[in-house]
């Protein structure tokens, strides 16, 4: 059996980020048996160990949040994978969550729930957060939306870590409480991550605003410490994380065998959006079409059909079909595909279930006519998503 590479871990078991990324790396340990970890808990701003120099490592993964932690890691001149995405190491490469995909999931969900008042509350000069700014208000400008920007008046301070700014989050609660009060209503609000999520619903608390009536927020990390704790159940996209940290393993594993580091950051798109009641409500005006998004989200993987839906609205199938596409700009039949194939999405990362079962639970009833319509709308047959998201 060849010898077992010595692999330190420096990736904080404190948030579910970085558990989601030491679960791909364990996925990866085990089907490739050739690494021997050595990895203890941590915070995501916690340095180096002291004695690192000593450990006599040949690879290192980390989630690099500080220049200081960088600078640290770099002078090792090890092969070097970090999965936090803001500091590219020396010798190595570096993975990151597709920001772009990530507020594109946002859009999508807001618009397809009817909202035309668009918001984003994050933390100004941390990176990640300004990248998912930049592309919400992109992808929602090619549609012909504008957004409301929160700017706290930390802005003027300087950028600290993540950890510090959320906890300087906490002292701005009367700025965004107005902030809030101020937004045309109903509106949707994109939070940078599940803690400014949970900061902005205390707001709303404060506020007299009613989530979701009023107000709809999305947070990013489907943190379970979170969404268990909010008033309402906080609704969030899931990044996957155990993905990075499977494929970030495979590429340090390569790296340690001579292999040329990559300059481009590696992107791994999120695989869903976990919808709570946090936003869980349909923001439109016609009555007759909110009530026929309720009766699709309510039993579109009963095997509701759009003449159904039309009847117990009750509308003619083309009535119907016009005032969808004139309030949403999509039909009814692409609302029960997209919470159809949504259903069997999860159900197929999630459980082992037989692609029969699955046909039946998300509403196609016989499989062959759920493999062609998933194939048609995701660009992959079940099997093989199935296969890319279980690791």
């Amino acid at each position: 059996m060849p010898e077992q590479k010595r692999v330190l871990l420096l990736i904080e078991t404190s948030r579910a980020y970085g558990r989601g990324c030491l679960s791909g790396v364990a996925a990866y340990v085990r089907v490739n048996q050739n690494w021997h970890v050595l990895h203890t808990e941590r915070s995501l701003i916690e340095g180096p160990p002291s004695s690192l120099k000593n450990w006599k490592v040949e690879g290192v993964m980390s989630r690099i949040e500080t220049p200081q932690m960088a600078e640290a890691i770099d002078r090792l001149h090890l092969p070097t994978v970090d999965l936090r995405g803001a500091h590219h190491p020396h010798n190595g490469g570096m993975f990151d969550t597709d920001h772009s995909i990530c507020a594109q999931f946002a859009v999508d969900h807001f618009l397809q729930n009817g909202f035309r008042n668009l918001a984003y509350c994050g933390y100004p000069g941390i990176e990640f957060s300004d990248q998912r700014c930049s592309y919400f208000i992109k992808h929602l400008k090619a549609k012909g939306h504008t957004v409301d920007v929160f700017e706290p008046p930390t802005r003027k301070h300087k950028v600290d870590d993540i950890i510090t700014r959320e906890a300087r989050g906490e002292l701005t609660e009367l700025q965004l409480v107005q902030w809030l009060q101020n937004l045309p209503k109903p509106v949707a609000v994109f939070a940078c991550n599940d803690v400014r999520a949970r900061q902005i619903l205390t707001s709303c608390g404060l506020a007299g605003l009613r989530v979701p009536d009023d107000l709809a927020v999305l947070g990013v990390d489907n943190d379970e410490v979170i969404f268990n704790f909010t008033i309402p159940p906080l609704s969030s996209i899931q990044p996957d994380s155990k993905r990075i940290g499977y494929e970030g393993a495979a590429l340090l594993d390569r790296l340690m065998e001579g292999e040329p580091a990559p300059k481009e950051t590696i992107l791994i798109p999120p695989t869903c959006i976990h919808v709570r009641q946090s936003s869980d409500i349909v923001a439109v005006e016609d009555r007759d079409v909110a009530a026929a998004m309720r009766l699709i989200r309510d039993y579109a993987c009963d095997g509701i059909t759009v003449d159904g839906v039309a009847r117990q609205i009750p509308l003619s199938r083309a009535s119907l079909d016009r005032r969808f596409q004139r309030v949403l700009g999509y039909s009814p039949k692409a609302e029960i595909n997209r919470i159809r194939v949504n259903r069997a999405k999860q159900l197929l990362a999630e459980t082992e279930y037989k692609i029969t079962t699955i046909a039946t639970l998300s509403g196609y009833g016989m499989a062959p006519q759920f493999i062609t319509a998933f194939k048609r709308l995701t660009g992959l047959t079940p099997g093989k998503y199935r296969e890319q998201s279980q690791i």
